[in-house]
């Protein structure tokens, strides 16, 4: 153990004793520190035993999982030895928590200052005048505007951002040695992903604290981590300096991740994955060399995928695609001078205003190819697709999908076309009925626009599923028995299932980690080669969009503010939001750290 270690956890093991007797080891025989003032990640894909061995360094596993084995020293003693009272004086005053979704960790009848101040009365001894004092002053600190509103304001009021701010003040309020953030930037835009990064780091210095960060991120373990920790299934295989990970990998899950993020500026028919890399290892035992993948140097990602899958720069800067030219190609979609506004009601005695989401939009989506929408979180991208498919009704503008103006339609004619037009929504799990098995869940739509009979709609269903890469005893099952991959490759299955010509997909691997973000891109791209299908690509995340996106729409408070090629919009930006957002793309190595 190091002198300047804060914690040290030392063989943990933690096991999920479930309903049939199984056991799952999701931490096994775990060992590390965290050291005075420095961030250690933790990274690992989805359910790796991040987060059950983040819970087990403070005894907050859930039922049905318990820690088996094990110690954590923590200021001299060992907190798995505590019982519930003594633990209670150490989470929130010694160990702050903010966990992985604000949402559901704000009591959602409280107002944020009386969540604050209770926190601050509940770890310290000062009377509620102080108290309150403490929690303004820490709005103030996370750089939250307009303190004094904050306090009275309810979460539901705050974006996820300002969720987020509210969380780090609530977990440093009481002055905490160590800090666990649980994928605290997962599913926000990279400006203010940034923004939390920047303000961890700066509080982290003023203060004197220690970090664990869990994440699935690479480019936020670029930008953030002094140490590393690499986790699969419930083992730690790799860990040491953050440079020495990204630069000299030793284990093949780390290099395997590595290689399975999408870098902007180096562009891939299709992207190595985690059980390509892994079973390359395991099929041939032959050692696995990670390509110097900066930002700044195109090269190659290794023979799992093609060469020819590599899109060079010619001498002028800019990519030559493999694919064929797509001048004079037609459109499937045209949008010309949408826009959709939302009228807020006014309070006693004032009139109500009018909120412009999407404010004279134009543009077009050529029939087989993918146009990525991007932007930051209320400019406007969501209320942009919803309003194309009819989803939401317009305010004025035209939307012509295949030559029909959709907007003209009555109901039955519409209902005619929605097969043709499908849009896969954000959250996979709220898109899917819970009591709906997935053969049913996929398969209704088939039935209710009379495509497939009951007779043979399971043979339908199967083969979407198949196409999509889930197996065929899935239909039985219930969405809560999937991982996120899994569900959401069950809601792009009931879309194509009608066989669309357009599909709006809204931030599809927003919450994914790495591994199964690369899994989803490829399926898009499968599914685009085998079908010719049309993609509105929704996203925050630059490197998924340069990826798998010919051209780019910008869009910044309701408007598009600037278009063009991948290659031109990112190798050549004109406006100045479009700069702003690649400057916030975190480093996709710690030697191009920006926010520090």
């Amino acid at each position: 153990m190091h002198d300047d270690a804060v914690i040290s956890a030392q063989h943990i093991s933690t096991h999920f004793f479930m309903n049939d007797d199984s056991v799952r080891k999701a931490v096994d025989d775990v060992s590390f520190e965290v050291r005075q003032g420095r961030v250690c990640c933790l990274i690992g894909e989805s359910g790796s035993g991040k987060s059950a061995t983040a819970m087990s360094l403070i005894n907050l596993v859930d039922h049905p999982g318990r820690v088996v084995q094990g110690s954590v020293i923590f200021n001299g003693q060992d907190l798995l030895s505590l019982d519930a009272k003594q633990l209670r004086k150490v989470r929130g005053a010694q160990i702050g928590m903010i966990f992985q979704e604000p949402m559901h960790s704000l009591d959602p009848v409280f107002t944020i200052g009386e969540q604050l101040i209770e926190t601050i009365l509940a770890h310290g001894d000062t009377s509620r005048h102080e108290a309150q004092q403490a929690a303004l002053s820490w709005l103030e600190r996370v750089e939250l505007a307009d303190p004094e509103a904050i306090m009275t304001a309810y979460p539901y009021e705050l974006s996820g951002g300002m969720l987020q701010r509210v969380m780090i003040a609530i977990a440093l309020s009481c002055g905490p040695q160590l800090l666990i953030a649980d994928e605290p930037t997962t599913a926000l835009d990279v400006t203010v992903q940034a923004q939390i990064l920047r303000l961890l780091i700066k509080l982290k210095n003023e203060v004197g604290l220690s970090i664990l960060l869990i994440t699935h991120d690479l480019g936020v373990v670029a930008e953030t981590a002094d140490d590393v920790l690499v986790m699969y299934r419930g083992h730690i295989v790799e860990r040491g300096l953050v440079e020495d990970i990204f630069d000299r990998p030793q284990h093949p899950y780390t290099k395997a991740l590595l290689m399975t993020r999408p870098i902007i500026g180096q562009r891939l028919d299709r992207l190595p994955t985690v059980q390509d890399v892994m079973g390359k290892v395991r099929g041939e035992g032959t050692e696995l060399q990670v390509p110097n993948r900066q930002a700044s140097d195109i090269a190659a990602v290794a023979d799992i995928a093609a060469p020819s899958g590599v899109h060079e720069k010619s001498s002028d800067g800019n990519t030559q695609h493999n694919d064929a030219s797509q001048a004079g190609s037609d459109c499937i979609l045209r949008v010309r001078h949408l826009s959709k506004y939302f009228e807020r009601a006014g309070g006693i005695g004032h009139a109500g205003s009018e909120k412009k989401a999407v404010d004279d939009v134009s543009f077009d989506v050529p029939r087989g190819e993918t146009v990525g929408l991007v932007g930051e979180s209320g400019s406007g991208k969501t209320t942009t697709g919803q309003t194309v498919l009819r989803l939401l009704p317009k305010t004025s503008g035209e939307v012509e999908f295949d030559g029909t103006d959709v907007y003209a339609l009555n109901k039955t004619r519409l209902a005619r076309l929605r097969p043709r037009m499908q849009y896969v929504f954000q959250d996979p799990y709220s898109a899917l009925n819970p009591r709906l098995k997935v053969g049913m869940a996929v398969g209704e739509a088939l039935l209710r626009h009379k495509l497939a009979s009951k007779k043979n709609v399971m043979d339908q269903v199967v083969a979407t599923l198949e196409l999509c890469g889930m197996d065929s005893s899935c239909v039985n099952r219930y969405p809560h028995e999937f991982s996120g991959g899994q569900r959401q490759r069950i809601v792009i299955a009931r879309a194509m299932a009608l066989h669309p010509q357009l599909v709006v997909a809204d931030e599809p691997v927003s919450a994914l980690d790495v591994s199964i973000q690369a899994e989803i891109i490829n399926l898009f791209a499968d599914l685009q080669r085998k079908s010719n299908v049309s993609f509105l690509f929704i996203s925050h995340d630059l490197s998924v969009v340069e990826h798998i996106c010919s051209s780019i729409l910008v869009m910044h408070n309701g408007k598009i503010v600037e278009s063009g090629s991948a290659d031109t919009v990112f190798n050549h930006p004109k406006d100045p939001y479009t700069k702003q957002l690649l400057s916030s793309i975190p480093a996709s190595h710690p030697r191009y750290r920006t926010l520090r």
